[in-house]
């Protein structure tokens, strides 16, 4: 009897816990929204329940079309893959910047709300980019630099063929860089 009220305390704690001691809140069935989605396929929670899979409405808009923008769930931990698959799950795609009106609008965005990075729907073939809708637009704002220090797109570990969007993270503002797919990030998804 003791010993289960304990750890039934412990576990409320541990859910309310501070973030450094999440392991505390996984191991009692807590955590945050998309923490847990170590496996990084988007959950389904079978009514559109949502989060960090289906039944998620648009939460941004520009230029008349909506979008949805993962990290405002709190899911910030899929492969590239796994953002193509949550945004199907949502009736949506990877977002194509595909325009110079549309590359400032979300470059400026992970900028002013403060995340490191985030995928796009474009594939990288040595400097042009495939992007879903299927427009050209390769005019982008590349990185001067990178983990090897060279300039984007380096394909630096010989298989970087998707695009991400990185926010200074190698202090060289928010630029575009190639990147191995299977690297977690959030993702932004468009109707």
């Amino acid at each position: 009897m003791k010993i289960s009220l304990f750890l039934s305390v412990l576990g409320l704690s541990a859910r309310s816990a501070s973030p450094q001691f999440g392991f505390l809140g996984q191991l009692f069935g807590g955590g945050r929204g998309g923490g847990g989605n170590r496996n990084n396929r988007p959950r389904q929670n079978g009514g559109g329940g949502g989060r960090c899979g289906g039944g998620n409405q648009p939460n941004h808009q520009f230029g008349g079309q909506n979008y949805l923008v993962s990290w405002r769930l709190g899911c910030t931990s899929f492969t590239q893959s796994g953002g193509e698959s949550f945004c199907r799950a949502n009736g949506m795609r990877p977002i194509s910047l595909d325009s110079s009106a549309k590359e400032r609008e979300f470059l400026g965005l992970v900028g002013r709300e403060g995340q490191k990075y985030f995928w796009t729907g474009g594939r990288v073939n040595g400097r042009n980019i495939n992007w879903p809708s299927g427009r050209r637009h390769n005019n982008v704002n590349w990185s001067n630099t990178g983990g090897a220090n060279r300039p984007q797109p380096d394909n630096r570990e010989g298989n970087e063929v998707c695009l991400a969007v990185l926010n200074n993270f190698y202090n060289d503002g928010v630029r575009f860089h190639d990147v191995s797919c299977h690297h977690k990030k959030p993702i932004i998804c468009e109707a």
